[in-house]
């Protein structure tokens, strides 16, 4: 969300107690003192009602400590003071959003667009609402007007580049995260997004690279590693795959999907103990998922521990029965390599 705007502290051009208030209030909120800054904007207001300057600043400190209903109070007077205030209006619909109120945030950003349709911030806010209600389109155009207004914004475009993802456009998408990276090298985000993009369209070397700058940028983005070695996998870097696996889920413990490719990579390299182990975690972390059961149930038929491995199979078709006709070939492949595997 973009930084409210905040009225300058300049002198008033006549001075009186109100004005004198304001400037004190002024003071203490630009040093962080912002509890004693409303106590000077309450002071101005007393001393003269109609002063909107001195509403929109306690407005503002209100909204910094939080506390956003009194915060649009304090907007809906600046406009009852002033309809034209497209300052107001921007407050307004930035403390509507915290409060997930998005059609009134909508309003007053349309409202204030029309007062001032050359403040980027306006169309970023309302684009990020219709993105994040699944209206793309319509994100799309509210970030075609902020770049008109500052092109070199690499933040407007990572999220049209978002927009076009979410649209399945990926080479619009790929575009704007280019873009955005030459502007920003810094900006992680436009690296991932783009590695999945490029992962989705199958050029998983070059998603590989993104998702490596992504880590450089966020070594604590497990989802980085995970998406890296979703990747790997596919290109048969499976010891690759296991590495980023087991760090994703250093930093998540908690997500199944780790574990469980794990333990895929781990039985495409037959370390069948170390698939199972990670299979009995994923059960462990999501016990009404059939697919731990699976695979569970293939490692010990490859461990030779039939009676566990049904056990497993039996628990997985109680889960879901439709999976018994379309795992049993599979059971009876893996049963048959392990026979051959005795044999030899």
């Amino acid at each position: 969300m973009a930084a409210l705007l905040v009225l300058t502290a300049a002198t008033p051009v006549w001075s009186g107690p109100a004005e004198d208030a304001l400037n004190e209030g002024l003071k203490l909120h630009e040093a962080g003192k912002t509890k004693e800054a409303i106590q000077e904007y309450d002071r101005a207001i007393k001393a003269n009602p109609k002063l909107s300057e001195a509403y929109f600043n306690r407005g503002n400190a209100h909204y910094d400590l939080g506390e956003n209903q009194q915060a649009i109070n304090d907007y809906s007077q600046v406009l009852r003071l002033n309809p034209k205030d497209a300052g107001a209006l921007y407050n307004r619909g930035n403390a509507y959003r915290r409060l997930k109120k998005e059609d009134l945030a909508l309003k007053d950003y349309t409202a204030s667009i029309k007062l001032n349709p050359d403040d980027a911030r306006n169309y970023i806010n309302r684009g990020d609402i219709y993105f994040d209600g699944k209206r793309y389109e319509a994100a799309v155009r509210d970030y075609d007007e902020a770049l008109r207004i500052n092109p070199r914004d690499a933040n407007s475009l990572y999220n049209r580049g978002n927009s076009y993802l979410a649209m399945d456009k990926k080479d619009e998408a790929i575009n704007d995260f280019n873009e955005a990276i030459n502007l920003d090298p810094s900006l992680g985000d436009a690296y991932y997004n783009r590695g999945i993009a490029y992962a989705d369209m199958g050029e998983l070397e070059k998603a590989i690279a993104d998702f490596g700058k992504t880590i450089d940028l966020q070594p604590k983005n497990s989802n980085a590693y995970y998406n890296r070695g979703l990747a790997e996998a596919k290109v048969e870097k499976l010891e690759a795959a296991v590495e980023d696996y087991s760090e994703a889920i250093r930093i998540n413990p908690k997500d199944p999907e780790a574990p469980f490719n794990r333990g895929i990579a781990y039985l495409r390299l037959e370390k069948f103990d170390y698939a199972a182990r990670d299979f009995s975690e994923v059960i462990r972390i999501q016990p009404r998922n059939p697919d731990p059961y699976v695979y569970r149930g293939l490692m010990r038929v490859y461990q030779g521990k039939d009676k566990e491995a049904d056990a497993d199979f039996q628990k997985a078709y109680q889960l879901n029965p439709a999976l018994k006709k379309k795992i049993q070939p599979m059971v009876e492949a893996a049963k048959a390599k392990a026979k051959q595997k005795l044999k030899e």
